[in-house]
């Protein structure tokens, strides 16, 4: 023990007597300055009332501090709530989204600059084409492993949940419902389901993302042809009434058409579950329900229908020019899907010289009191990055998602708006577009599929079992196979 710290004495002293032979080398930068104190050595007169005025120095160097404003004006840090102290000024977001067409491309340019230009905080937001959902999932879970993330990003549901097992995205909620930066009495201005879709049950009701636009499931119906018929004109309301004007089309074609096209897509068998009343998410939302009432009720209708010849599965394309084309009284789809309907039926109008059909979109017929829609959309999600960039990020969504600019990105994109207040500012575009202003009247009345992490994969499982079904399979034993299927790989990808 002796011999240990008669050795560490040893080294301290001659690690003491190198630095003192080092010193002059260190200090010779500072003594090759003659020229600076030379002449403050010779005039001791001048030293003296610098030497003698301390006061009138350290307060010059002491006020900027003192005065600085950091606490203060419309982007200072906030003195409570859970984000005081964030500084969000000077930030820096860059956002990786997918949005490439030309309309959307030139929104983001004009939007994106008057944001930097005119926000209080200093925040500049660069913009970042990355391709397609499934290459900026790519990206995001890549930069998850090596901590280079964006400060903003958009992709569905099921994303946001793989980013959440690794840790990679921040909690909404925090921003949300902040008393200074949050959304305030503006909260109740969004629609409740569209918000809700971003929390997620099996993360402990963490809010993952935000919606800046939604898509609806609509089912699409030719008004001209209905009346021909001898209906009035407008959408069924149930599935009777679907049945009745359908076989009706179907009897005036008389060769397999003209009924409605079954859509065996995930979205649609979702849609169809909503509308007799089911879900095929769990009560607790954690895990899935594909075997309930709902989905049975749904499966029975559309297999009866394709077997009396009032339905039949299209596989060769999209519906719309078969509606146009009247091979289809009605299709269902996505309402981005709106002006191909359009030009379709004008196209059709033309070739045969006549005025083109009259048509619209409305609610899938439901048992229900009240519509059930499937809406569903990609959302902007703020990776885990930083407290103060990820408040930034926070600041352009309120601006984004404002209701002046969420009408200006409507027009760019033919998505719908996430707030009522939106509306106010699309007179002219609701007048010239009669199809989506009335599928806007439904946006009250949205549901959403599930944000699991196995949804991606379980999406193509359901769509085999819905074509299995209009092949013959057992309905009931092939949404229990199906059930099982699902809550499987839910539970390894989340294990």
């Amino acid at each position: 023990m002796k011999t240990k710290k008669f050795l560490l004495i040893i080294t301290i002293m001659v690690l003491v007597l190198f630095a003192a032979a080092c010193q002059p080398k260190a200090e010779e930068p500072m003594a090759e300055e003659p020229a600076a104190e030379e002449p403050m050595a010779e005039e001791p007169a001048a030293e003296e009332p610098m030497a003698e005025e301390p006061a009138a120095e350290e307060p010059a160097a002491e006020e900027p501090m003192a005065e600085e404003p950091m606490d203060e004006g419309p982007c200072a840090p906030a003195t409570e709530g859970p984000l005081a102290g964030v500084d969000p000024r000077g930030q820096t977001v860059v956002w990786w989204h997918n949005h490439d067409d030309d309309p959307r491309v030139e929104f983001l340019a004009k939007y994106i600059t008057e944001f930097n230009d005119t926000n209080e905080c200093g925040i500049t937001v660069e913009d970042q084409l990355q391709g397609s959902y499934d290459d900026i999932r790519d990206k995001m879970n890549a930069g998850i492993a090596t901590g280079d993330l964006p400060g903003l990003v958009v992709g569905y549901q099921n994303d946001q949940a793989f980013y959440a097992l690794a840790d990679g995205l921040a909690d909404l909620n925090l921003y949300i419902d902040d008393p200074t930066w949050g959304l305030g009495d503006e909260k109740s201005d969004y629609f409740e389901s569209f918000l809700n879709q971003g929390v997620h049950p099996a993360f402990g009701g963490a809010r993952l993302g935000f919606p800046p636009n939604r898509s609806m499931l609509m089912l699409f119906y030719n008004i001209t042809w209905l009346k021909e018929l001898g209906f009035d004109g407008s959408p069924p309301e149930t599935p009777d009434e679907l049945r009745e004007m359908a076989c009706a089309a179907a009897e005036a074609n008389g060769d397999g058409t003209g009924g409605l096209i079954i859509d065996t897509g995930a979205s649609a068998f979702a849609g169809w579950t909503f509308a007799f009343g089911g879900d095929i998410l769990n009560t607790d939302g954690t895990g899935y329900a594909y075997n309930n009432a709902g989905s049975i009720a749904a499966m029975e209708f559309i297999k009866g229908l394709q077997d009396d010849g009032c339905a039949y599965v299209f596989t060769e394309g999209y519906p719309d020019p078969e509606f146009a084309a009247r091979r289809a009284i009605f299709t269902t789809g996505s309402s981005s899907g709106l002006p191909y309907y359009e030009s379709g039926v004008v196209t059709v109008g033309e070739e045969l010289g006549r005025e083109p059909d009259e048509w619209s979109a409305g609610a899938l017929p439901h048992t229900t009191p009240d519509p059930v829609q499937n809406i569903y959309g990609g959302d902007v999600m703020i990776p885990a990055t930083t407290p103060e960039r990820q408040l930034a990020a926070w600041i352009f969504i309120k601006y984004y998602t404002s209701p002046e600019v969420q009408a200006a990105w409507v027009k760019a994109s033919n998505y719908f708006p996430t707030r009522a207040a939106t509306e106010e500012f699309l007179g002219d575009y609701m007048s010239e577009n009669p199809q989506w202003a009335e599928a806007v009247k439904l946006l009250p009345f949205g549901y959403y599929e599930p944000q699991l992490i196995s949804y991606q994969a379980v999406r193509d499982a359901t769509s085999q079992a819905y074509n299995a079904i209009l092949q013959g399979a057992d309905i009931q034993q092939t949404l229990d196979d199906l059930n099982t299927e699902a809550n499987e790989l839910q539970a390894e990808l989340v294990e």
